[in-house]
């Protein structure tokens, strides 16, 4: 971005109407400077459409239900697809710790679990934005 300001992608599930975590994730976020896109997406290639449509530096899923292992196989793939290898994909939400492992070895960069402080997560992306690839 020409401004340097970080640009995140804060993609929930149309079908989770558990939005509380999301929206404090995305105020802790543009407190710490970012600037945040509220997605809410139906598939994966609504998220990819998203990503490529807004050029932002970090797609950041949020889970509240299930499918996260699903959505993440098929996430990295259409973002490398899409040239956007150079973007940090996290995941955060209900997701249980035995899923962190498989999801990083999908390309998932970090997997946040619900509870979590919103500082946590607004360091992780500025420590990380520019240092990490889908490659």
């Amino acid at each position: 971005m020409s401004d340097n300001t970080i640009k995140v992608l804060l993609a929930k599930k149309k079908i989770d109407v558990h939005g509380r975590g999301s929206k404090l994730i995305t105020r802790e976020l543009r407190d710490a400077g970012m600037e945040v896109v509220y997605f809410r997406f139906g598939t994966v290639d609504d998220i990819v459409n998203a990503a490529v449509q807004e050029d932002v530096d970090v797609v950041a899923v949020s889970i509240m239900t299930s499918g996260q292992l699903h959505i993440a196989e098929n996430l990295i793939p259409k973002l490398k697809e899409n040239d956007m290898t150079d973007v940090i994909v996290i995941f955060g939400g209900t997701i249980p710790p035995v899923d962190f492992e498989p999801m990083e070895k999908m390309g998932v960069h970090r997997t946040f679990p619900a509870g979590l402080p919103g500082g946590v997560v607004a360091d992780y992306i500025k420590e990380n934005v520019g240092k990490l690839n889908l490659a």
